[in-house]
Parts: structure tokens; sequence; C-alpha cells
């Protein structure tokens, strides 16, 4: 049996211009078609056979890629309540690296939040004891000194051409940043400055950011005082997708930060809202006309933000020396006091949640500087600690970082060998997730406490794999184009105007829970656990087969 229902969103980016998240999810203005509800649709199977299988149809129109967050395409609970189907596109960016806007990745969450986590060693990178993950166009890469990439079939890293300090697929063509400079599809669009250097560049809702520091003589930080030769800009300039001209400066709305020297550590979004930090805890939000400061920085205070991601409506931020989760709402910063809590028996103090991805619907994040891994549920409203990616030293709250004695009695800095978790990717069915010592250093015989291999648990790779996720990503159009999720057969895929993507076989927990529901609740069309749908409209049909 099969029944159909749909629904159709026309929204517009641009019209999102209110703080406010409630207004915010009004202006979707979601039609279902069929029912004549608002928001939401409710599927039933006309009898209680169970699911034999079910397909989301989404026809979205996602305007012009302004390097805006594309949010999420539906999200909707089976009728028996164990179960959340949704789809979306993430909006994070770890320490370095910004995910891929354009991978999209389609979830079945238990709601009871119970789920296995098993975990597979790949072959490491380099012989560096650190590396930095990140995804491009379905490709997994690792940074360190030299640049890699995850050849599946063949099971190993080879080098590639470094592609300097990082590119974002935009539209149909590619935006690179490179030393003092950004390039699309290879043309040079920004110089370097007459003085000082650009940095940490990042494009969205139109708009070219970044740094632009001048340490003049005097190389240290220092508050920025007028008549000082140094100073540090934040920059937001209009640069139009597309387009052969270069960034003009004069356009530009430029805020001069109190501290010279202030650098980010990750950028973000919520609405039209642009928000950063810099590494001494000034955030600053640009509005889409004009820069504002919410927390002003301390030269004599740590505060960083070293991760961003979209979590329903609410971008969440990984706070260092907390280790906690903040929150921006629009208006203000909020730090979410245990979120995520820490292991027993470690240190309270200088903790940092430096990475953050959504993988299965749930929330994961990596802390320093015990290496843990936690997720978090956002039908139960509970965290549970996945791991330690090291399996040394025993945990201790003798010391703040593992091998504190150590590194001093080798005259190393104090916390060099911390531990991190410096990525988290999703890609196909795994989270694929990377290590390091407080930086990719080289490992000597002489540290002999990290001998016996020990010190290659820095600088791996790990992939692991929670049922319930498919990530594949999804090809630029200019106008409409067709994404089609669907479960059944035993297995879980994904399409693009008729042509697969990807699939994965669902595991028998997953598989079982389908066949013993009884169909669909309410349908939520451009919302879910990717935040809004960040597009220009969406129409979405799903249908029920019943066994």
């Amino acid at each position: 049996m099969r029944e159909k229902t749909m629904a159709s969103t026309r929204t517009n980016p641009r019209a999102r211009l209110g703080r406010d998240r409630r207004a915010n999810a009004l202006c979707l203005g979601i039609w279902v078609l069929l029912t004549g509800t608002v928001s939401s649709a409710q599927v039933q199977p006309a009898d209680r056979s169970g699911v034999g299988g079910m397909r989301f149809t989404v026809r979205i129109d996602r305007g012009r890629d302004l390097g805006q967050n594309f949010g999420s395409l539906f999200e909707v609970p089976s009728a028996d309540g164990a179960l959340v189907l949704g789809a979306g596109f993430q909006g994070a960016y770890n320490t370095y690296h910004r995910a891929d806007r354009h991978a999209l990745s389609f979830f079945i969450r238990p709601t009871d939040g119970e789920r296995d986590v098993t975990a597979e060693r790949l072959p490491r990178p380099s012989e560096e004891a650190g590396t930095y993950l990140f995804d491009f166009d379905g490709t997994l890469y690792s940074s360190g000194q030299k640049l890699r990439s995850w050849n599946e079939t063949e099971r190993r890293w080879q080098d590639v051409p470094d592609t300097g300090d990082g590119r974002m697929r935009l539209g149909d063509g590619v935006l690179s940043f490179g030393s003092n400079r950004v390039d699309y599809n290879d043309q040079q669009i920004l110089t370097p400055p007459a003085e000082g250097s650009y940095s940490h560049f990042y494009y969205a809702q139109g708009r070219l950011f970044f740094y632009h520091t001048f340490f003049a003589d005097n190389k240290d930080y220092r508050v920025h005082e007028a008549g000082d030769r140094g100073f540090s800009k934040l920059y937001a300039c209009p640069w139009p997708p597309g387009s052969d001209c270069a960034v003009e400066l004069t356009n530009a709305a430029v805020l001069t930060l109190p501290v010279v020297g202030e650098i980010p550590f990750a950028y973000g979004q919520l609405g039209q809202d642009v928000v950063t930090c810099s590494n001494i805890g000034g955030f600053y939000a640009f509005d889409g006309r004009a820069w504002k400061t919410l927390v002003e920085p301390d030269i004599k205070t740590s505060y960083q933000i070293y991760s961003m991601v979209n979590f329903y409506e609410r971008l969440l931020m990984g706070q260092y020396p907390t280790g906690w989760l903040f929150e921006y709402d629009g208006e203000r910063v909020t730090q979410l006091e245990d979120w995520p809590p820490r292991i027993e028996g470690v240190s309270a103090s200088a903790r940092e949640a430096q990475t953050a991805a959504i993988y299965g619907g749930d929330l994961f994040i990596g802390v320093w500087p015990w290496g843990e891994l936690w997720r978090y549920s956002h039908d139960t409203d509970r965290w549970t600690f996945v791991d330690r990616m090291f399996s040394h030293p025993a945990v201790s709250d003798e010391t703040t970082h593992p091998y504190e004695r150590e590194c001093v009695a080798h005259g190393l800095v104090l916390n060099q060998w911390g531990q991190r978790v410096t990525g988290l990717v999703p890609m196909g069915d795994s989270l694929m997730v990377s290590t390091s010592a407080k930086w990719p250093c080289e490992w000597k015989p002489e540290f002999e406490f990290l001998g016996d291999d020990k010190w290659k648990e820095y600088g791996a790779v790990v992939r692991l794999k929670m049922p319930g996720n498919l990530c594949a990503p999804i090809g630029w159009t200019d106008g409409p184009t067709e994404i089609v999720c669907t479960v059944g057969g035993g297995e879980m895929s994904v399409t693009q105007d008729g042509k697969l993507l990807a699939s994965a076989k669902l595991s028998e927990f997953l598989a079982s829970r389908i066949a013993a529901c009884s169909g669909l609740g309410e349908v939520g069309w451009g919302r879910g656990a990717f935040g809004l749908y960040g597009g220009v409209s969406l129409d979405g049909a799903v249908e029920v087969d019943t066994d």
C-alpha cells in the first residue's frame, strides 16, 4: 500500500533578518497542500501492518549561492515516536576548516538515544603527531606539513597539491584562500595589502570576511591605541559570486579591533548574522549592515571559541577554557553549563570543546585535553560519553593535561602532549575523527613515555560508525533540483535528479524499528537538526509503503 502527502515551502533567506527564532520559523510560510495545516503533514498508513519503506522527495531551489548555510530539508518523527528521520546540510566550522556546505546528510535517529558506535583505525596520514581533517566534494583530506587525500578504494593516503589556507565550493565554482590572496576559479580577486597581512578568510551572505593584521615594529599583542602603528581590522566586503571583478575594499564594512593581533579559530552564521570570535575573546557579529561587539576582548583573560555549528535553530560554539558550549541567539552570547560534561577523574580546568559535527542526527563534540568524544541526543536531552580517542595515560585530576610531568622533564611546553580531537567529518555512513598533540609535532625516541608506538595515537584517523547516517555531496544547479531520500529494502539511499549519489545498508536494529512503526507523524519541511532551510523555495512530498 502507498499513501502520499505533499507540502510546499517558499522562503527567501534575505527575508530572515529578524533575530527572534520563533519569528524566523514563521517566515518559512510552509503550506501543506493536502492537509491544509501549517508547517507539517501527518502520514498514516490505512492499516497497522508495519512500514516497508519511505520515500522523501524534496524539490529545492537554492537560489544564488552566497555562501549561506542551506540548513534542513525536512524532519519527521515516526507515528509511534520511536524514530526521527531528517535530512539537511551541515553548517559547521572547526578551528581551521569549514564543513562542506553542499554535503547532504540523511539520518534515522532512535528517540531513546540508544545506538552502538564501532571504531576502525585507518592508516596514518603522516609521521606527524597530529592532523586536521576536512571534506571537499566527497573527498576526505588530512592537513599537516603536506596535504593528503584518502583513497577509499586503495585504502591509502596520497599526496595532493596544497590548496593554501582552504577552499570552498561556491555554486559551480571554487573559491580558494591563500597567503594574502583569494582566488575564484583560479583568478585572483584579492591582492595583498600594502602593509600587514590578510588572513582567516570566510565567505557568507554575499560577503568576504577576513582579518587584516599589522604589527609594525612591535610583534607583541597589545591594546590598540590611537596613533599606534599596529592594528587588527575585521573586514566584511561585498562580492558577488560568479563575478570576474576583484573584491572592492572601499565598499567594505570595517571594524578596528581593540587588540592588535586578534585572530579567530571559527566563524558561524545565524539567519543573516555572520559571527566570529577572536583568540582573546572578542566576539563580533555582522548583521548585513554593520559590525557589533557582543563580548569585549580581554588581553589578560582566556576566552576562545574553537568551533561553531548550527543545531536546530541555535548557533552553538565550543569554548576554551570551560570546555562547554556557548550559544548565540542573535542578541547575546550565553554559556551552557556542563554542555558537554566531563568524564570522572579529570580536572575541570583548561578544557576546550574544539570540534563539533552533526552525525546520525545527534550532536558530537570533541574535547581537549583528554581526547574526549561526547554525543548529545536532542530527543532525550542527554549527553552520552562515546569514548576517549586515546588509550593512555590513565585519567587523573592531579594534573590538568596528560603527561605534564614528562613534558617538563624533557624541557617541553607543559601541555605539549595534551590530547586533541581535531576533526569530526561525516562521510558516507561514517564519522571520520582525527587526533593531535597540542600541535602536529615530531615524536623523538627520547620521549620514552610515548614509546611502544603510543605516540601513534596522535595524528591518527579513526572511522566511527553508528547506525542511521548517510552523507553525500549534492551537485550545484542554477534553479530547481530534486533530492530523494529513501528507506527500504534494507538500505537507505540519496539520489539527485534521478542519479544515485550514495546508499548504505540499514542495521538490523534500525530495520526492525522501521518495520515496526505504523507510519509517520508531522513532517517539518525546511526545519530540523541542521537549522532553518536557507534556499529560495522547497516543495516536499513523502510516500509510505506498508507491508
